[in-house]
């Protein structure tokens, strides 16, 4: 059976949940060729310290290099490509990110792209070779459920424009809210040190960041009882490895107004939208795919 062609496209060092995302689908590529692995924008992260997107990419093809190196697959670093140093809206300029893109849809007849952060890259591909979209299927974490009144989240309102042109191009799209759908992904340091502490390097590492991600958030020493963090960008990977743990819904595609809410509309292209999403499914393909013995479940019961 013809391998399945996909791209992730990760501005990786922004936040740790990427780093997740890269790891799940690295364990995931029985049957699929990962052809790129594509570096996304972004500046002003709440959890990135980075003071220009150049800053951000050169940080994320450094951290997406270190994850491949503790799986074990140096291979695909040669797989590695920095995308746009401006956003869509700043300016139309090629990169070597858009480029495998627009390649690689050309090369095959089918190419999923996994979009993981701003979806600039994916809107220049668009824009320079439109010839591609019915080559294309988009998988994009990005927006807020229709019932959050606004879009103001962060792959969202960094390249407004670029969201338009993807979702005006009538690529084969699906939308992954964030509120109200993927922040269904929360999850506890307990939980991790569980399943994966026992993962070698690689979980010990994630263990490390989660567990250190969030302190600066913390406003007194009882802030960390009951505290959580969403692995966002999981739901993306697991999309595309399993379509059965989500409830979508294709709808005609809405307008994207000024304010960044979104208007329905009856008679556009269709988009598929995320509704809803089976959180134990997804997590236990997770920790199972990153080394999880069935032994330590069986020792609970």
């Amino acid at each position: 059976m013809e391998k399945i062609n996909v791209i992730l496209d990760t501005d990786i060092s922004n936040e740790i949940d990427d780093q997740f995302a890269l790891a799940y689908l690295i364990k995931s590529l029985k049957g699929i060729n990962l052809q790129a692995i594509t570096i996304a924008p972004f500046e002003k992260s709440g959890y990135s310290k980075v003071k220009s997107i150049e800053e951000g990419l050169d940080l994320s093809f450094e951290t997406a290099g270190k994850i491949l190196d503790m799986l074990g697959v140096e291979e695909y670093k040669n797989k590695m490509f920095k995308g746009a140093t401006k956003y869509f809206f700043q300016s139309k300029e090629q990169n070597p990110a858009v480029e495998k893109i627009i390649a690689t849809a050309r090369e095959n007849q089918k190419t999923t792209i996994i979009a993981i952060g701003a979806i600039t890259n994916i809107a220049l591909a668009l824009y320079h070779a439109p010839d591609i979209v019915k080559k294309l299927e988009v998988i994009w974490l990005g927006g807020n459920s229709f019932l959050s009144e606004f879009n103001n989240e962060f792959n969202f309102r960094q390249d407004v424009e670029a969201v338009r042109l993807v979702f005006n191009s009538k690529v084969k799209l699906t939308v992954i809210p964030c509120r109200n759908v993927a922040s269904a992904m929360a999850t506890t340091i307990y939980e991790l040190n569980h399943y994966l502490a026992g993962s070698g390097e690689i979980g010990k590492y994630f263990c490390y960041i989660f567990e250190n991600c969030k302190k600066a958030y913390r406003e007194n020493e009882n802030d960390v009882i009951g505290e959580s963090k969403v692995l966002w960008d999981l739901s993306a990977v697991a999309y595309f490895i399993n379509k059965e743990w989500f409830t979508c819904k294709e709808i005609s595609c809405p307008k994207i107004l000024k304010n960044l809410a979104y208007k329905k509309t009856k008679l556009r292209h269709k988009i598929n939208f995320v509704m809803d999403i089976n959180r134990h499914k997804i997590y236990q393909d997770f920790f199972l795919k990153m080394g999880c013995k069935n032994d330590k479940i069986k020792s609970e019961k």
